[in-house]
Order: structure tokens, then C-alpha cells, then sequence
């Protein structure tokens, strides 16, 4: 089949990194080693900022750019996009495109609130397009190793999960909490995906409490409970600034535990111990070496081009991605009120 044609929508930090899994172009701290994915490529970009475009141009050879969106979306021979844009501005930017007949790889967290996520599933629905949410640590190896050694059984009945994840300080608009900013829908929206991802299962409640920045105002400390149906409890830490950051999910149950650690710029760990399977009786600790960044973001959107291509269901569907939302606001709602919230949400 012919290319697809992409545009990218939002050329900052994650629109760069996007577009270098895209065409395999070797640049900055992701050192790629893949060639252009053979299915796609690069015609055209938008962006207010016309710096940041014309970086990108430069780097990706592109020509056609857009400073509205919406011109982009009006290229008949654009088949997909990637949005790259403030959280604010997911949403509204995915519709457009899917109302406009283009595929869409949405980075995270898809909308601000489980209200826009809703809106988002309601048209994607409705579409014949693809749209995939870019939780993109879906990919990472010490991740898909654990959750094949849990698919395994390798704690037997799991009973509990601990996990965090923390960074360095928010920068520009990722403090302002009225475009989505805040160490939540930034960074803990992976973490609860990742629950999700690997131990499916149904949140009937979640208890949390938040500490805001006391000059921006977004949140920059979040500790919450999740339990699930089956009886399950998740215990979460998301938090900024810390001094080194920490990135985990450890679940434990009645035959072993597993624990995988991710370091974006350094080598991802998996520990596991297991009665149900014979080479990890004894604890076992995996090292993961290399850049983790590259292979995990390049099999992101080669699992996009491949879905589009074979037409085959979204790898990351919008409504899981609602699912991701409905526990943030939950978590933020048992915050002001001082109770847990209880599932479904209303």
C-alpha cells in the first residue's frame, strides 16, 4: 500500500520524540537505531509557536506547516496525526481530527477530566478511524515482562500492589493547572494505566489526599488508595519534586512477588520470585540494559501504523483511557471531601 501520510499536531518535547520513533531520524538524547517505519511518514506540522516548528522542519525535512491545527486537518491527503499539544487541548484536537476522517495517536491523558474523555469515546465510537492513547510505557521491556510473568501466575493470586512514580519539577505550562497541568495527569496517569494494563479487574473504590503547589496551585504530591472488586488494594505515590526519580509497580500475592523499576535514563530492572515458576523459586533480579526510551517509543507507533494498516482494533482504546480518568478525578474528588469515592462514577 501507498504511505500513510502524518501530520503532527504540536511540536514541542513529545511531538519530537514522536516523530523520531516515526522516521527513525537520529537526534538529541534518543539515540535511534531503527530505520524510518517503512508504512509512513512526515508531510506537514502545526504549531503556534513558529521556532519550535521550524526546528522541527529542519529536523524532519518537512515543508508544509500550519499555524492552526485545524488548517492541517483540512489536508485531504493527511490519513493520521499525532497530537502533541497541552492537556487542555487534547480533546478538542482529537474530535476535530477524528470529525475531519484522520487516525489519531493521542498522547496521554487523552482529556483534562473523565467528562472530555467521555466525549472522546462517544466519537470515536462513532468512527471508522483509529484512535490510540500513547501510554507508551505499555512498551517498555521490564513492563511487558512483567506482565507476562504475571499472565503466568507468577504470584498466584495477587493480593496487593504498591507503586510510584516521581520527577523533578514541573516547567511552563505543566504548572498551570487550568491547561491539565500538575504531577498527576502528568506522570500518575501512567502509573494507574499501568495497574490497569497489567492486572485488569474493576475499581469499585479509591481514597486519596493531594498537596498543591502553594504558588502554581496544580498538584505536586498525590497518595492514593485504589481496591478493586476482587478484594485487591493498590497503594499509589505520585510526587514532585523529588530528588531522584523513582518510577515502580511491585504486585505481591500468595506464590510470589514481581517488581519492575524504569529509569528513563538508565537501565530498567525486574525482580521476581515465584513458587509457580520453577527458574525464579529463588529471587531473581533482571537487568534490562540500554536506552529505554528508543525501543519503547518506536514499537508505540509501530503499533499505531500496524493497526491502521491491518486494520486491526486500537492498541490503547479510548475507553481505557477513561478508565485512567475516572480514578484521577476520583482521587482528587476524595480529596476535597475527605471520603473514598465509590465506583462507577456518576
Amino acid at each position: 500500500m501507498a504511505k500513510l501520510n502524518f501530520g503532527v499536531i504540536g511540536c514541542g518535547i513529545q511531538g519530537t520524540v514522536l516523530a523520531r520513533a516515526l522516521t527513525g531520524v537520529e537526534a538529541g538524547t534518543i539515540v535511534t537505531r531503527y530505520s524510518a517505519l517503512e508504512n509512513a511518514k512526515i508531510t506537514a506540522v502545526a504549531d503556534i509557536n513558529k521556532e519550535a516548528a521550524r526546528k522541527f522542519m529542519k529536523e524532519f525535512g518537512v515543508s508544509t506547516y500550519f499555524i492552526r491545527y485545524e488548517d492541517l486537518l483540512d489536508v485531504k491527503d493527511i490519513d493520521a496525526v499525532m497530537i502533541a499539544l497541552p492537556h487542555s487541548d487534547l480533546a478538542r484536537a482529537a474530535i476535530e481530527a477524528l470529525g475531519a476522517g484522520k487516525h489519531v495517536l493521542l498522547e496521554k491523558p487523552m482529556a483534562i477530566s473523565r467528562t472530555e474523555a467521555r466525549q472522546i469515546v462517544n466519537v470515536a465510537k462513532n468512527s471508522k478511524q483509529k484512535l490510540m492513547v500513547g501510554y507508551s510505557l505499555r512498551y517498555s521491556p521490564s513492563r511487558l515482562a512483567m506482565k507476562n510473568l504475571l499472565s503466568r501466575g507468577a504470584v498466584g493470586e495477587a493480593d496487593v500492589v504498591i507503586a510510584g512514580k516521581g520527577g523533578g519539577p514541573l516547567w511552563g505550562w505543566l504548572l498551570d493547572p487550568g491547561k491539565g497541568g500538575g504531577i498527576m495527569r502528568y506522570l500518575g496517569v501512567h502509573v494507574i494505566d499501568q495497574i490497569l494494563w497489567m492486572l485488569g479487574g474493576e475499581v469499585i473504590e479509591a481514597y486519596g489526599q493531594v498537596n498543591f503547589d502553594p504558588t502554581h496551585k496544580c498538584d505536586e504530591t498525590n497518595i492514593f488508595t485504589l481496591r478493586f472488586k476482587s478484594g485487591l488494594l493498590a497503594s499509589v505515590c505520585v510526587a514532585m519534586p523529588v530528588n531522584v526519580p523513582f518510577d515502580f509497580v511491585e504486585v505481591a500475592g500468595s506464590e510470589g512477588t514481581v517488581r519492575a523499576d524504569w529509569i528513563w535514563c538508565g537501565d530498567a530492572t525486574m525482580t521476581v520470585q515465584s513458587k509457580n515458576i520453577h527458574e525464579y523459586e529463588s529471587s531473581a533480579k533482571i537487568v534490562f540494559q540500554d536506552d529505554p526510551l528508543t525501543p519503547m517509543y518506536r514499537n508505540e507507533v509501530a503499533d499505531f501504523v500496524d493497526c491502521i494498516v491491518h486494520d486491526k482494533p486500537s492498541p490503547v482504546t479510548a475507553e481505557e483511557g477513561l478508565k485512567v480518568l475516572e480514578i484521577v478525578d476520583a482521587v482528587f474528588e476524595s480529596n476535597r471531601t475527605g471520603k473514598p469515592v465509590q465506583f462507577p462514577l456518576t
